[in-house]
């Protein structure tokens, strides 16, 4: 018997959700989440879409490119912070455009961290391992 009382299998891991419009950054990251023992919540290429899925999903870290399909990472920041939705979310800015005042408006618009794509992706990728093991360890059951 299921029902929502019953105790999950295992420890929680950490959701992840990719605001992230090539395909290809896409993958790579999906690869990165899943090595560091967390959880690809959901990708999307678009503003408004990562919007409406980031409310739904209510993941533990958004990573978010500045350069979308359609609209900006600006705008889901925006309306992130705006409507104070999904605000346990670490956010994370990970994008080409590093230029200081991309970084500045971004943790306006309550990012987290920012990273330049370029040459900080070692950094990034720690900062995913950190996250997911610090969720599992909160997560553990405790030991006797």
């Amino acid at each position: 018997m299921n029902n929502s009382g019953d105790i999950r299998e295992g420890p929680k891991r950490l959701q992840v959700y990719v605001v992230e419009d090539s395909p290809i950054i896409q993958r790579w990251l999906a690869s990165a989440i899943a090595a560091a023992g967390a959880e690809l919540d959901g990708c999307s290429d678009g503003a408004q879409a990562a919007i409406a899925d980031l409310v739904a999903l209510q993941p533990d870290l958004i990573l978010i490119d500045i350069g979308l399909a359609s609209g900006n990472g600006f705008e889901v920041l925006k309306v992130l912070q705006e409507q104070s939705l999904v605000p346990e979310a670490i956010k994370v800015v990970l994008t080409n455009h590093a230029r200081a005042e991309y970084e500045n408006l971004s943790l306006r618009l309550g990012a987290d961290r920012f990273f330049d794509k370029s040459w900080e992706t070692p950094q990034v990728l720690a900062l995913i391992s950190d996250l997911a093991a610090e969720k599992r360890s909160t997560n553990a059951p405790p030991r006797h």
